[in-house]
């Protein structure tokens, strides 16, 4: 565990030297050599007493996540009940590569004094789903670096998940949409709580719904009848994998995909619908119940979106294991089911997915936001910004590749820029209901 340094040998090196003057020359450096000897046996017990005060430690480390407007914030306190300080301790945090650290350094020096507290605050900028922020490991150092120790696991880590933001002008947008364009559910009597219309009486209704004021004013039986119930289910998977989590931080497809989603979901539970998601990438398909009404299914789908995840093992997609998992959570009749991806890999695999479904008689749509961004620091030498924004350029251009390609087989795609894909699935689902 304790490992000598470069700076040891040395040190040994003029000890030897020294000891060797007093014993061949002069018996006047002996004194001194055996400060040397004293000196580096001292270093040594004290960097093993720092070993056992590090093993004490307490350590409480709390993190603070909300929803994608908010930044992480991870504090490690430690907590050391011992006499002995740690002195000189070099710390390092890892955490997940597509996050990024606002304030607060990965990798520092610290000291936790006896009977003490030390606290590392780090902020990282919000990003959509579950990440893990740890191990946090130090290395211990004697006062004169001659030992040093193996890295030691002070805190194993934790995950932490954030939401997605409910874009409060998607939702404007959509309410006035709809309002402006007239676009309602249509409604049909049938079982029901909701009042559809008064009509007249029948042989067989129910006395309790006879409207005595129709009565008493017309006199003839009329009774009121019930609007029938929706159950019309929605849908939505929500592809996690690596190519959807690149670009600018929040920015990504994945992210702009998740906060449409979240606002979708948030107007459909206020329109009577069933929803529910799934959430997959490479490693994972994350299944969170069968489609629910109001609260209920708003909260799965909002569960499916603090779940999305960065897969690092080199895998692909598979969209017939996510088949496989989607088609015990659809209902007999016809489900609405958006699919938020990329269409620029795997192609068939998707086109293959979305012809299944389409004939069991279920409505798919692909929806492919198309995030280009080209704003980019000015700050950057011209050649790379040209680069970027050329490299920008590409990527869109094989993305509607593979929108033409899907719409030449026949599917359903959604490709439009974030600030319009909400708009275009409300007409969707209202305009087919």
């Amino acid at each position: 565990m304790i490992v000598p340094t470069n700076r040891f040998s040395a040190y040994m090196a003029v000890t030897a030297l020294v000891i060797a003057i007093a014993l061949l020359i002069t018996l006047e450096t002996l004194p001194f050599a055996a400060f040397l000897l004293a000196l580096g046996i001292a270093m040594s017990l004290h960097i093993r007493l720092s070993i056992r005060a590090v093993e004490n430690l307490k350590v409480e480390a709390v993190i603070d996540s909300f929803t994608d407007k908010e930044p992480v914030v991870v504090r490690i306190r430690l907590v050391n009940k011992s006499l002995y300080p740690v002195l000189i301790a070099e710390y390092s945090l890892s955490y997940e590569p597509i996050l990024r650290l606002e304030k607060g350094c990965k990798a520092g020096v610290l000291a936790v004094p006896s009977k003490g507290i030390a606290e590392l605050v780090f902020v990282f900028g919000a990003r959509v789903g579950t990440h893990k922020v740890g191990p946090l490991t130090i290395v211990l150092r004697d006062l004169l670096g001659l030992f040093k120790t193996q890295p030691l696991v002070l805190w194993k880590g934790s995950s932490f998940r954030v939401a997605p933001s409910i874009e409060a002008t998607i939702l404007k947008r959509l309410y006035l949409y709809t309002r402006s364009s007239g676009l309602v559910k249509a409604k049909a009597p049938g079982e029901g709580v909701e009042f559809y219309d008064v009509r007249d009486y029948r042989p067989g209704d129910e006395l309790r719904r006879v409207v005595w004021r129709v009565y008493a004013s017309r006199q003839r039986l009329a009774v009121w009848e019930a609007e029938r119930e929706s159950y019309q289910a929605i849908v939505y998977i929500v592809n996690s994998s690596r190519d959807m989590w690149t670009g600018a931080p929040r920015s990504t497809p994945v992210e702009h995909s998740a906060r449409i989603i979240a606002s979708i979901a948030r107007y459909a539970a206020t329109r009577g619908y069933l929803q529910t998601a799934l959430a997959v990438n490479e490693c994972d398909i994350g299944v969170f119940g069968d489609p629910a009404f109001g609260k209920q299914g708003f909260a799965r789908v909002l569960e499916a979106l603090r779940s999305i995840s960065l897969c690092t093992e080199e895998k692909q997609l598979d969209w017939g294991e996510v088949l496989f998992k989607t088609l015990p959570l659809l209902p007999r009749e016809h489900t609405f089911i958006f699919i938020f991806t990329k269409t620029a890999l795997g192609t068939e695999q998707l086109l293959d997915f979305a012809t299944k479904l389409s004939a069991l008689g279920h409505r798919v749509y692909v929806v492919a936001p198309l995030v280009t961004t080209y704003d980019v620091s000015q700050s950057l030498p011209q050649k790379l910004i040209e680069i970027y924004r050329a490299r920008q350029l590409e990527i869109a251009s094989e993305e509607l590749k593979g929108v033409n390609i899907l719409r030449s087989r026949g599917v359903r795609v959604i490709a439009v820029s974030p600030q319009l894909v909400a708009q275009r699935i409300v007409q969707a689902i209202e305009l087919t209901t």
